[in-house]
């Protein structure tokens, strides 16, 4: 193993392990669980409407739902329960480059993991999630849990993830190995894990200019984590909702 693999190796399984502590704190606790779940599915449908002119196209579309749902969003415990029990499998297996992707997507995940149970925590203390979220609770939450600067961090890490992808998908031998590899991780128990690098593969592969795509998406979410950050807060939303939305002025 050279210096570059046995490095994203490391990588990997660090916030791998990082991922699953984040979701055994939710997971060991049947009411923060509910509480988070709430959370989530209520983060989700008020931040896809401001990606509102990518969903108009099916391919780009496809993208956001993969950051937004399948990297930071609901129901990935499995799948990252899934990774832990694989990563000396993914390391003998995988090409350098899909396991930095892999790393880079894992690192991503256990970062937003940590702010998400964060922000959740202290929306918490402050109001009562299951009679609904309030866009105004939700980014004093959010500040009071993280920094515009540490958002910056994960618009960095979503491009680098994104450009690897890119470099992914132009080789068709990778598509046709998650193929076959298909029905043996099913069968092997690691379902979740195997449908996330599909997914993740066959979602970039549709975009015929991803550099285009990756470019404007950054220029959004900045868009969006800056409102949530700086925005004054008497200015926002005030009334609790299970499912909100915004735009952006």
């Amino acid at each position: 193993m050279n210096r570059k693999t046995k490095s994203y190796a490391e990588r990997l399984r660090f916030y791998t392990d990082e991922s699953n502590a984040v979701h055994e704190q939710y997971k060991s606790d049947p009411e923060l669980r509910r509480q988070y779940e709430n959370f989530l599915d209520w983060q989700v449908a008020y931040s896809l409407p401001f990606y509102s002119e990518f969903r108009e196209v099916p391919q780009t579309a496809a993208a956001v739902e993969f950051v937004i749902s399948d990297l930071i969003g609901t129901n990935i415990s499995a799948r990252d329960a899934d990774l832990a029990r694989v990563v000396p499998i993914m390391v003998r297996l995988l090409p350098e480059k899909a396991l930095q992707a892999l790393a880079s997507a894992l690192e991503l995940n256990a970062r937003a993991l940590s702010i998400n149970l964060d922000i959740c925590r202290t929306l918490f203390e402050h109001t009562n999630i299951s009679a609904g979220i309030s866009e105004q609770d939700y980014c004093d939450a959010f500040r009071r849990s993280t920094t515009l600067d540490e958002c910056v961090e994960l618009i960095d890490l979503t491009l680098a993830l994104g450009h690897n992808l890119k470099r992914l998908v132009r080789r068709p031998v990778l598509g046709m190995t998650l193929r076959a590899m298909h029905r043996p991780a099913h069968a092997a128990g690691f379902g979740a894990m195997q449908d996330f690098l599909e997914k993740g593969y066959s979602t970039f592969h549709a975009i015929e200019d991803i550099d285009y795509f990756l470019d404007r998406f950054a220029v959004r979410l900045s868009e969006v984590f800056t409102r949530i950050c700086k925005k004054p807060l008497d200015t926002l939303n005030a009334t609790p909702s299970h499912a909100h939305s915004a735009s952006l002025p």
